[in-house]
């Protein structure tokens, strides 16, 4: 009986927010994912909007993009307090190159830096347009991630993508 409990416990706390760099410029169209994203880690990308999806409600945390490449200038502070997504549009030029967040909490920040951080990650996902098929893109090089990512933001179908079918989630 303990041990179900602590199972439970365990399944229930364990979460992950997902990082969309979506094509559109409101939380719509094609993305790159970065998935199952950790605090303080700068989530690359490029492009109008970035959602934040699958946070968990109980979770206080803030969500920032930037531009000028990766996490390099601030440009919209989301405060998530018991919302499990948000969308962050670029109302102007640049697109967002970078998004990470941390934790409010003090309890739950400690050890964690809240500006400076350095350590990166690049999408691993290719989500089409239809938002329900998706592509693992992780290990490719940058220049074949643009150019799938291109090709998913013209609005294309699986059938463009039979070189990376073996790659499908």
């Amino acid at each position: 009986m303990h041990f179900s409990k602590l199972l439970f416990g365990l399944v229930g706390s364990a979460s992950a927010i997902d990082v969309y760099f979506h094509s559109a410029d409101n939380c719509n169209g094609a993305a790159i994912v970065c998935t199952g994203l950790n605090p303080d880690v700068c989530c690359t990308g490029n492009s109008p909007s970035v959602a934040y999806r699958g946070v968990p409600t109980n979770w206080h945390i803030n969500a920032q993009g930037f531009s000028n490449g990766g996490c390099g200038s601030p440009k919209w502070l989301a405060d998530l307090n018991g919302q499990n997504w948000v969308c962050m549009v670029a109302n102007s030029r640049p697109n967002y190159t970078g998004s990470r967040y941390w934790f409010v909490s003090r309890r739950r920040a400690e050890g964690t830096c809240s500006a400076g951080c350095t350590e990166q990650a690049k999408p691993d996902t290719l989500v089409l347009e239809d938002g329900v098929t998706k592509y693992d893109i992780a290990g490719l090089d940058d220049d074949k991630v643009e150019e799938l990512f291109a090709i998913a933001n013209s609005g294309a179908g699986p059938e463009a993508f039979a070189e990376i079918q073996t790659r499908r989630k």
